[in-house]
């Protein structure tokens, strides 16, 4: 081989190694300046308590975060929830408010295979005790009080609403989608304290949810609003018994504004949220043909309108609530007639 041939292959093998070695440093970097830490923990259930087996709670952490300001819980239910939790979205907007990701994995009960959605049976218990030893676990002792957002799918949605009432003073805000179990646990049979009405609540439906339908939910969502709870309620028309991740950018803009009001930046305690700042939501119910578990019509909005809270009159037109931003009136108005992804859950209410 000519003299300047081997010369080239020589300098081009060296420049090889160096970009490897180049490739591997900046990997072992980004590997070790990773924001996201994820952890295992496992609750054993009380004697009396109402759970089949240990609970397993996983926790992702953001390392670089000295302090933890609240904890995002989004309860698994179905394939649909674990893509919402592992969502680049999410983790990105849990980085940005310093959140830490919790998922409680499906804990059955003794009784049935679905789970106890009465907190006080011992999945209430179980989740503050999962924070607590998380809180050792990451060297984050501000886990052992810090609030907690929830995110429930059907029957997990159930037992979200059911937590606000369980410990208000740790919800800082709480999301139920398509959320209900049987009729005789729907979301009408609950009963809040005055505490519980200053969590803000979004309540999502679909407008052809066959399982959980839309009535019980905003029975529930107008009792409640009537009495001064800061709660959104949200349809996706013609939509089934499915579909959290559809309302992603919803419940973000959502989120964000609830928790730049709810979430002291100093002490980490939680602020009432006021409705005369921001705006009430108001539409129209159009009935389907679609008939739920119970026999109860199911129905689309319409002629979705906004104004601003301090002058706002509803006139015929159905309450929907209080939006904390004007972006997240936006993306209220355009998540009622979002097409409807088929990421459809399994796990509907059981009997």
């Amino acid at each position: 081989m000519p003299c300047t041939a081997l010369l080239w292959k020589r300098r081009f093998k060296v420049l090889c190694v160096a970009v490897c070695l180049l490739v591997e440093v900046a990997n072992e970097k980004i590997i070790a300046q990773s924001p996201v830490h994820s952890i295992h923990t496992i609750v054993t259930p009380l004697v009396g308590e109402d759970v089949a087996r240990p609970c397993e709670y996983d926790m992702v952490n953001p390392s670089s975060v000295k302090k933890i300001r609240a904890v995002f819980v989004v309860f698994e239910r179905g394939p649909g929830s674990v893509r919402f939790y592992n969502d680049p979205d999410i983790q990105t907007f849990a980085d940005k408010h310093e959140l830490a990701m919790m998922m409680p994995r499906h804990c059955s009960s003794k009784v049935y295979e679905d789970m106890d959605i009465d907190p006080s049976n011992g999945l209430g218990r179980g989740l503050f005790a999962a924070l607590d030893q998380f809180s050792i676990q990451t060297d984050h002792p501000e886990l052992r009080t810090s609030p907690v957002i929830l995110l429930g799918f059907s029957g997990a949605g159930a037992f979200a609403a059911r937590l606000v009432g369980f410990a208000p003073q740790r919800i800082a805000a709480a999301v139920l989608s398509h959320a209900g179990q049987n009729h005789s646990l729907g979301l009408n049979t609950l009963q809040l304290s005055d505490a519980s009405l200053t969590v803000p609540e979004l309540v999502i439906v679909g407008g052809k949810d066959q399982t959980v339908g839309t009535e019980l939910s905003y029975a529930y969502f107008s009792r409640y609003w009537r009495l001064g709870a800061p709660w959104l309620f949200a349809t996706q028309n013609d939509a089934g018994h499915c579909c959290t991740s559809d309302a992603k950018d919803l419940i973000l803009a959502w989120l964000d504004a609830i928790l730049r009001k709810r979430l002291h930046q100093v002490s980490g305690s939680l602020a009432t949220i006021h409705r005369t700042n921001g705006y009430y939501a108001f539409f129209r119910k159009d009935p389907t043909e679609i008939r739920d578990s119970g026999k109860l019509i199911t129905s689309n909005a319409r002629n979705l309108t906004f104004q601003r809270s301090d002058s706002a009159t509803q006139n015929n037109a159905e309450a929907a609530g209080y939006l904390p931003s004007r972006k997240t009136a936006s993306e209220w108005l355009s998540f009622a007639d979002r097409p409807a992804q088929l990421n459809a859950s399994p796990t509907g209410p059981k009997p």
